[in-house]
């Protein structure tokens, strides 16, 4: 992995992660990001430990320090690598609340998903 990327683990087959993938690489202005279907064999490497439900679960982002985080805390990890967002990502991710705000925002969104999914 290059030294200042990060990676981001989606589901291509999902609509809404597609459109979410997309934005990211629109605001990505620097080239930080590189995004991997989570059912490709070259998201193995860095998934591979998980088990098919929970790596389809969510996205998952592996920062430039090889940590891997899902969920609302992958999703502030991500804004760690776009402009403009990064001071708003430490902010979030220096207190409990911003956390539990970062979880919360992700878990309605998956929800929402799944509803306009059915």
């Amino acid at each position: 992995m290059a030294g200042r990327e990060y990676l981001l683990f989606y589901d291509a087959d999902c609509g809404l992660c597609t459109f979410f993938r997309n934005w990211v690489h629109r605001l990505d202005r620097g080239g930080r990001v590189r995004s991997i279907p989570l059912a490709s064999l070259e998201a193995n490497p860095f998934l591979g430990d998980l088990d098919a439900d929970r790596r389809s679960a969510s996205m998952h982002v592996v920062g430039p320090d090889g940590v891997r985080m899902s969920e609302g805390r992958g999703l502030l990890r991500l804004l760690e690598a776009l402009p403009g967002l990064r001071g708003f990502s430490r902010l979030v991710q220096s207190s409990e609340r911003g956390l539990v705000a970062a979880e919360l925002v992700y878990t309605t969104t998956v929800l929402v998903r799944d509803g306009l999914a059915r």
